[in-house]
């Protein structure tokens, strides 16, 4: 960063306002709406404010249907600004605390509206919670432990980069999120983003986003992510339906990246065996989960490293 750069956005936080707007987005993503709210301003206002943090380089935004989020930007997360942020917001000043108990009251209040559309809609899937008796939390460390002993000893490697496509609720995200570099979910249904982004702000960690898409149109760039996950979006589909999606996910993983799939009743393992084969992946690791009824199932694939890169020779 060059001292232009620095002098931008210091000058850019160094306002009462704005300084309130980043500490907000500490917590994840936030629609203008949402922020309107907190401050107690008017929108126009607020925008404007939004928009000069934006020009700094340390939030940027995205448009979904009618509401526009913002969000810490990479570059603005990894500016020494942000420490600064972060010390003001585990302050005890009055301000924070009620701009934070504000957040967490709106929150509290979007996760109420998606799951009472959920019941209105009979559309409970991905809406489950993880708790102590489903082990998912337990099976998802040892899946993604980089080596049996990190598994055994309770280590947790860092994940880089995460896409679940699928999110529901933002539950598996929300596991993992301390371990991720970034964490983006996918979900085509208004009512999930919503209660997955009130979910994810609990964590109290920036670097997550939720997004419009479908399993098989991913809005991303090719090898974007070291781990995707596809969460109860195979279940429902049969036959050939089944490769336009993994191969979406394949397309968006990075060639030494992991897939994983948690999902209730799967493709045979050996169809879904063949189909990840046909797109370069072997099954590393297949297993039940436990619960009251074990009906999910978690797979996880890679791509077999070439002979050529284990030996260090080429063809």
């Amino acid at each position: 960063m060059d001292l232009s750069q620095a002098v931008r956005q210091l000058d850019a936080a160094a306002e009462p306002s704005r300084l309130r707007l980043l500490i907000a987005l500490l917590a994840g993503e936030t629609s203008v709406g949402d922020l309107v709210t907190v401050l107690e301003q008017s929108q126009p206002r607020v925008s404007r404010h939004l928009r000069l943090l934006a020009e700094a380089g340390l939030v940027e935004s995205f448009r979904e249907g009618r509401s526009i989020f913002y969000r810490w930007s990479a570059e603005g997360l990894d500016a020494g600004v942000a420490s600064s942020v972060a010390a003001v917001a585990a302050s005890d000043d009055t301000t924070v605390a009620r701009d934070r108990e504000r957040l967490q009251k709106l929150a509290r209040q979007r996760e109420r509206d998606a799951l009472r559309r959920a019941l209105r809609l009979g559309s409970g899937r991905g809406l489950y919670v993880v708790d102590g008796d489903t082990g998912l939390a337990e099976a998802l460390r040892a899946a993604l432990a980089d080596v049996p002993s990190a598994a055994l000893a309770g280590e947790s490697p860092p994940l880089g980069a995460i896409l679940s496509v699928g999110c529901g609720s933002g539950e598996v995200l929300r596991l993992l999120l301390p371990r991720a570099r970034l964490a983006i979910g996918t979900e085509p249904l208004g009512h999930r983003r919503q209660l997955a982004r009130a979910r994810l702000r609990q964590a109290a960690l920036p670097k997550w986003s939720i997004r419009d898409a479908g399993p098989a149109r991913l809005p991303f760039e090719a090898g974007a992510f070291d781990l995707v996950i596809l969460q109860d979006v195979l279940a429902p589909v049969r036959g050939d339906a089944l490769q336009p999606i993994l191969a979406e996910a394949a397309r968006v993983l990075r060639p030494a990246g992991r897939l994983l799939i948690l999902d209730r009743i799967l493709p045979t393992d050996s169809e879904l065996a063949a189909r990840l084969a046909a797109l370069g992946f072997a099954v590393n690791r297949r297993q039940w989960l436990p619960g009251r009824a074990p009906d999910r199932a978690l797979f996880l694939a890679s791509r077999p490293e070439p002979a050529h890169a284990r030996t260090g020779t080429h063809d």
